[in-house]
C-alpha cells in the first residue's frame, strides 16, 4: 500500500480511526447535500439563457459570456477558497461557500441588467469552486483507501442530483406564457443553500488528519502557500492534473450549457418541455458515478478514467446526430411517451459517462500532501472549468458555420486526447492519507 510520507510515527494512525463509522457518514452526507445544492445552483442557469437573452434584449453570445465569467470564477474559488480550507479548515471553508452560493443565487432573481447577473453568478462560481475543494479534501482524509473512490462516488452524486433537481426546479417554476419567471426560479434554487449552512454547522466534523497537520502548518508556514504547487516536485503532477481537468470540462461544460437550447433549437421543444430531457442525463449520471467508483477501487483510477472518457468519446456524437433523426411533427417533437424514452434513454446513457466526475477528488486527494492537498486538488479540478470557457465561447461562433450538432460533436475530441493523458499521471489506487507532508 503506498503512503504519503508521515511526519511522525504517529501521523499515518491519524485520520479514519478518530471518527466513528457514523461520524463519517453524517459528515459524507452534509458534503453530499452540499455539493447537492452547489450543483443545483451551478446548473440553473442553463434553463434560462434564451429567456434570460430576451429579458434584457441581447444576443445568446452575451448572455454566454455570463457563463464564461462563472466558470472563470470557479477556478478562482478552487484555488483561493482551497488554500484556505488548507489554512482554517475543510467545514469552516464549505460553509462560507454554502453561504456565497446560495445568496448568490437569490441575487440573481432581482438582476437589472445582464452585467448585474455576471457579477452576481461569478459570486456563486467562486463558491462552487471552493466548495468541491474543502470537500473533496474533507471526504478523501475521513474515508479508508479501500473505499475511497467509492466514498467520493456517493459524494459526487450530489452533482448528478443536484443538476436533476435543477431540472424539476425549472419544470416547476418556468412559465413559458411569463417571461419573468427565470427569477422566481432563482428565488426557489436559492432557499436549500441555507438549510445545508445549518446541518453543516451542527453536524459535519472537520477532518482529523487536518487538524493533526495543524502543528507542521505553524512550523512550515511557506510549506502552504499558493505558489506551493507549482514548486519543482510538485509542478509536473499539477500541470498534467490540470490538462486532464480541461479536457474534461471541455467538453461536459458544451453538452450542459447548450443541450437545453439544444433541444429547443433543433426540435422545437419549450422551454418547459427540455429539463425532462435532462432529467434523464441525472439519472444516467447518478448511476455512472457510482459504477465508476466501483470500477476504480477494482481496477484503478487511470483505466477507469480511460474507459469512461473513451465513452463519452463515442456518445457525444451518438446523442447529437440520433436526436435530428427522430421525427418531427409539424417541425416539432411530440411530447409523448415513446419520444421521451427515445430520447431520454440517449441522454442517460451520455450521463454515465460523465462517471469520470468521481475520480477527480481522490486521485488528485492522493497525488498531494495535506498542506497543499485542498489547493492543489482545487486548482487542477477548477481551472478545468476555465478551460471550458474556450469550447462555450466557441460555440455561438461555430453553431452558424457549421450547424448545431457538428459543433455540440467536436466536445468528443478532447475526450479522446483525455483517455491517453490519464496515463502520464502515476497510479494511486490503495494511497494511505496521513498528516505527514
Amino acid at each position: 500500500m503506498k503512503t504519503i510520507t508521515a511526519a511522525s510515527p504517529a501521523a499515518a494512525t491519524v485520520g479514519v480511526d478518530q471518527l466513528s463509522p457514523g461520524q463519517r457518514y453524517v459528515t459524507l452526507g452534509g458534503s453530499w447535500a452540499a455539493w447537492l445544492f452547489d450543483a443545483l445552483d451551478a446548473t440553473i442557469f442553463g434553463f434560462v439563457l434564451l429567456v434570460v437573452a430576451k429579458t434584457f434584449s441581447v444576443g445568446l453570445g452575451d448572455v454566454v459570456s455570463t457563463v464564461a465569467w462563472f466558470l472563470l470564477a470557479t477556478g478562482i474559488g478552487g484555488y483561493f477558497l482551497g488554500n484556505l480550507s488548507d489554512k482554517i479548515g475543510r467545514k469552516k471553508t464549505m460553509m462560507l461557500s454554502v453561504f456565497v452560493y446560495g445568496t448568490g443565487t437569490l441575487l440573481c432573481a432581482f438582476a437589472e441588467s445582464v452585467w448585474q447577473l455576471t457579477v452576481f453568478r461569478f459570486f456563486v462560481g467562486v463558491a462552487v469552486g471552493g466548495l468541491w475543494s474543502a470537500a473533496a479534501a474533507l471526504v478523501s482524509e475521513i474515508w479508508p483507501p479501500s473505499g475511497r473512490t467509492k466514498a467520493f462516488a456517493v459524494m459526487q452524486t450530489g452533482w448528478s442530483g443536484g443538476s436533476l433537481l435543477s431540472a424539476i426546479f425549472a419544470w416547476s417554476f418556468l412559465d413559458s406564457s411569463n417571461p419573468e419567471s427565470w427569477r422566481t426560479l432563482f428565488i426557489y434554487a436559492a432557499i436549500p443553500a441555507y438549510l445545508t449552512l445549518m446541518f453543516i454547522w451542527l453536524f459535519v466534523k472537520e477532518s482529523p488528519v487536518w487538524l493533526a497537520n495543524r502543528e507542521f502548518m505553524s512550523r512550515n508556514t511557506n510549506k502552504g502557500g499558493l505558489t506551493e504547487i507549482f514548486r519543482p516536485q510538485y509542478l509536473k503532477v499539477t500541470f498534467l492534473g490540470l490538462s486532464i481537468s480541461i479536457l474534461g470540462m471541455y467538453g461536459y461544460w458544451i453538452i450542459t450549457t447548450f443541450m437545453p437550447a439544444y433541444l429547443q433549437s433543433i426540435l422545437n421543444v419549450r422551454i418547459d418541455e427540455a429539463p425532462v430531457f435532462i432529467i434523464w442525463l441525472g439519472i444516467g449520471a447518478t448511476i455512472g458515478y457510482l459504477a465508476y467508483g466501483y470500477l476504480a477501487e477494482r481496477i484503478g483510477r487511470r483505466l477507469s478514467f480511460a474507459i469512461f472518457f473513451g465513452g463519452m468519446a463515442i456518445m457525444v456524437p451518438v446523442f447529437a446526430y440520433s436526436a435530428t433523426m427522430i421525427p418531427l411533427t409539424d417541425g416539432k417533437l411530440l411530447f409523448t411517451t415513446q419520444n421521451i424514452i427515445k430520447l431520454g434513454s440517449l441522454a442517460a446513457l451520455l450521463g454515465f459517462f460523465t462517471g469520470y466526475f468521481s475520480g477527480f477528488g481522490a486521485w488528485y486527494s492522493e497525488l498531494f500532501p495535506t498542506s497543499i492537498r485542498s489547493t492543489a486538488s482545487g486548482f487542477c479540478f477548477n481551472f478545468g472549468r476555465v478551460g471550458a470557457i474556450a469550447g462555450i465561447k466557441l460555440v455561438p461562433i461555430l453553431i452558424p458555420l457549421i450547424g448545431f450538432t457538428a459543433t455540440i460533436s467536436l466536445a468528443s475530441v478532447s475526450y479522446v486526447i483525455a483517455a491517453v493523458l490519464v496515463f502520464t499521471l502515476q497510479e494511486t489506487k490503495g494511497t494511505q492519507l496521513t498528516s505527514g507532508n
